[in-house]
């Protein structure tokens, strides 16, 4: 996948958050070189998961 193929696909992933209401966030680490940010809202569950060598984060969205 190209770099603007991969950054256009991050953003839709990240515009989930458009319009909701965020009511809790947690950041925790789970490797050496990787993070997770779980973020709650009035529609769901938004999991960020970034590592430092990746392009974007890979976005989860749960209900």
């Amino acid at each position: 996948m190209k770099f603007e193929e991969h950054a256009q696909e991050c953003n839709e992933a990240l515009n989930e958050l458009v319009g909701k209401k965020v009511l809790d966030i947690k950041f925790k680490p789970y490797d050496n070189n990787c993070w997770r940010i779980y973020i709650n809202t009035d529609g769901g569950k938004m999991v960020m998961s970034f590592c430092k060598d990746w392009s974007c984060p890979e976005v989860e969205s749960r209900d």
